[in-house]
Formats: structure tokens, C-alpha cells, sequence
């Protein structure tokens, strides 16, 4: 594919990893686009792996790929307008409006339940990186989400030898990472505890485990934290309990990213 001539360049100060990003306008393009660069070697795999997932991934809730350069390992992908799903909770929008909140979480439990299922694509996809930061919410749509950053995911039953090292990760995505990630197993549990991390963080506005990345291996590993119904924001009673659920420390009981949905659907009319 031959990638237009970029005609605008504006650095953006959100960072992916260690990616550079900058919405980008194409000569002869109305549309603005989003570059995403490697900022040193090794992010040149990760992003190639991204584009490769988003070559393979169709989902209305997923942030379309526009084209891939081999050479350069830049990435070009749609540009959303909006806020991430972590910009509204620190904001604090999210808790002033649990209808709102609830809208968002069911739309991304839904997303993750598509890709287990393989929907769209025929094979489960395991995300392998959600977190709060990787949910954008479009400025045109505000109580929809785009899933966005494949560059850690992989088919279910396939997984490549690079995405095991996590020494490199920083905080942000070790607060989501489910106990057994922490002895390098990777399957699809590990989406789902970190949806209950997510859940947990846009209902109360506190994370579940916190501190420095040694003080959160441990928590996720030993600690069960306290129920978001304890928390100052109002939390439906099912969906604290399918939050809780989520967290468990064995992966094996832990509902579906399915059950989760359905959970979400189900109790919607509640806070009408």
C-alpha cells in the first residue's frame, strides 16, 4: 500500500508505551489520522504485531488501522477525537454519572466477550493490555468506547515468545495484571481480571491495588480488596459482586467476559 504524503504533523503528549504519537492530516485527506512511531528498537516488534492483529480484527468498537509501513514501523490508524476511559475518571466525570458509567463498562465487556468469542474474526483474540487507558470514549459518542492498543494481543492458543517478558512494563499496567501473568501464564483469565480492575477503578475511582510495582504484585497475589459497594459511588449490588468475581485469584473462578456482559445487560434497567 502506498501511504499518502503527510501534510501536518502535531505531537500528542499522550504516550503508548514507549510509541510516539501525533495526529497526522494526509495531503489530499479531509481526515485526521493518528501516527504511531517506535521510540527506541524493541517497540518496532510491538507495533508490528499490532498492525498485524488489526490486519486480522473487525469490530465497530475497535480503532480501524489505515496502513503499516515495514521499513519505517510506523503505524497509521484512525483518529478518534475524545477522552480515554482514565482521563473521565480523573476528571471525575465517570462518578457523577453511574448510568454513564455503566453504559461504558458494559460496552467494553461486550467488546472483550466479541474477541474470546472470535466474532468478527473467526478466532479468539486475547487483548493482553486493557486498561483504563486503552479505552478511548469519542467525543461524538459518549457512551461508546473504542478499544485501541493490539500491540501486546494475540490469538488464543498462540501466543509469541516476546509478549512474556514484562519486566518493562510500568505500573500503570501492572496494577491490572492477574496473579498468574506474575508467573508468566498468559491465556484469556488475564483479560478478565484486569476488566475487574477496570470495573473496579471507573465504579469507586481507586484502584483495587496500588503502589510501587512490588507492593502491587503482592496485593494482587495475597490481598482480596474491599467490595466497591464501600465505596462514596452509587455500585449496583450485581455488578459489584461480577466486579469481585472477576478479581478472583484463581483464574478458574472467574466468570466469562460473556457472563460479565450479560450481567451488565441485565442490570441496566436499574439505574434508570
Amino acid at each position: 500500500m502506498k501511504i499518502p504524503t503527510i501534510r501536518k504533523r502535531a505531537p500528542l503528549a499522550a504516550q503508548a508505551g514507549v510509541s510516539k504519537l501525533a495526529r497526522i492530516e494526509f495531503e489530499r485527506s479531509p481526515y485526521a489520522g493518528l501516527l504511531k512511531e517506535p521510540g527506541e528498537y524493541w517497540d518496532e516488534i510491538f507495533i508490528a504485531n499490532e498492525a498485524d492483529m488489526l490486519d486480522r480484527i473487525t469490530h465497530p468498537r475497535i480503532r480501524r488501522k489505515l496502513a503499516y509501513d515495514s521499513v519505517t514501523h510506523q503505524l497509521f490508524l484512525e483518529y478518534v477525537e475524545g477522552m480515554t476511559l482514565d482521563e473521565l475518571v480523573r476528571s471525575g466525570v465517570a462518578g457523577k454519572n453511574p448510568k454513564r458509567t455503566h453504559r461504558l463498562l458494559q460496552a467494553v465487556a461486550e467488546t472483550i466477550a466479541d474477541l474470546h468469542a472470535g466474532l468478527f474474526c473467526q478466532r479468539s483474540i486475547v487483548h493482553n493490555d486493557l486498561k483504563s487507558m486503552n479505552i478511548l470514549v469519542p467525543a461524538a459518542e459518549p457512551d461508546e468506547i473504542r478499544l485501541i492498543d493490539f500491540s501486546h494481543s494475540y490469538f488464543d492458543g498462540n501466543l509469541p515468545a516476546f509478549l512474556t517478558d514484562k519486566k518493562q512494563n510500568p505500573s500503570g499496567t501492572a496494577r491490572y495484571s492477574a496473579p498468574e501473568k506474575w508467573n508468566g501464564e498468559f491465556t484469556r483469565g488475564g483479560d478478565i481480571f484486569a476488566f475487574g480492575v477496570l470495573a473496579y477503578y471507573v465504579s469507586t475511582g481507586k484502584f483495587p491495588f496500588d503502589g510501587t510495582p512490588a507492593q502491587i504484585e503482592q496485593a494482587i497475589r495475597e490481598i482480596t480488596p474491599p467490595s466497591p459497594l464501600k465505596s462514596q459511588h452509587r455500585v449496583l449490588r450485581n455488578t459489584a459482586a461480577v466486579i469481585m468475581a472477576c478479581l478472583e485469584k484463581d483464574p478458574k473462578r472467574r466468570p466469562s467476559m460473556e457472563q460479565v456482559a450479560k450481567v451488565y445487560d441485565d442490570s441496566a434497567p436499574l439505574l434508570d
